[in-house]
């Protein structure tokens, strides 16, 4: 299982519930192996193999794309260049902070992050 490296402002905007749901979880963490609320418990996240809200936004907006990418643009088809990228999935320039937040936006950039082999199971 992945755990997240991405943080909550990044993947979800940084909104005041996205906190709080990251603030809840880490107290049932630590309510559960019994830590007190100074310690860190990232490393009680992975030895208990459960995923963070972040973990499972980023899980599941991969999924989506995964699953729709026959319906997506690729670089291939906006331009016959010979570049590195030329089969990535195309990223559409976004002016807003609301395009950018966007699951299929931030899908693209998080799926083109992935390694080859990942990209090419089915």
């Amino acid at each position: 299982m992945c755990f997240g490296t991405f943080t909550s402002h990044y993947i979800l905007g940084g909104s005041k519930e996205s906190i709080k749901a990251l603030r809840i979880q880490k107290k049932m963490i630590r309510l559960i192996t019994g830590i007190n609320k100074y310690k860190y418990c990232r490393q009680k996240f992975e030895e208990n193999r459960i995923l963070t809200v972040t973990s499972i936004y980023v899980l599941e907006v991969l999924y989506y794309i995964k699953r729709y990418k026959g319906d997506l643009k690729h670089n291939c088809e906006i331009h016959e260049y010979n570049t590195r990228s030329k089969c990535d999935l195309h990223t559409q320039s976004c002016n807003t902070s609301l395009l950018r937040k966007s699951v299929l936006h931030m899908g693209v950039r998080l799926y083109k992050c992935l390694p080859l082999k990942i990209k090419k199971s089915s």
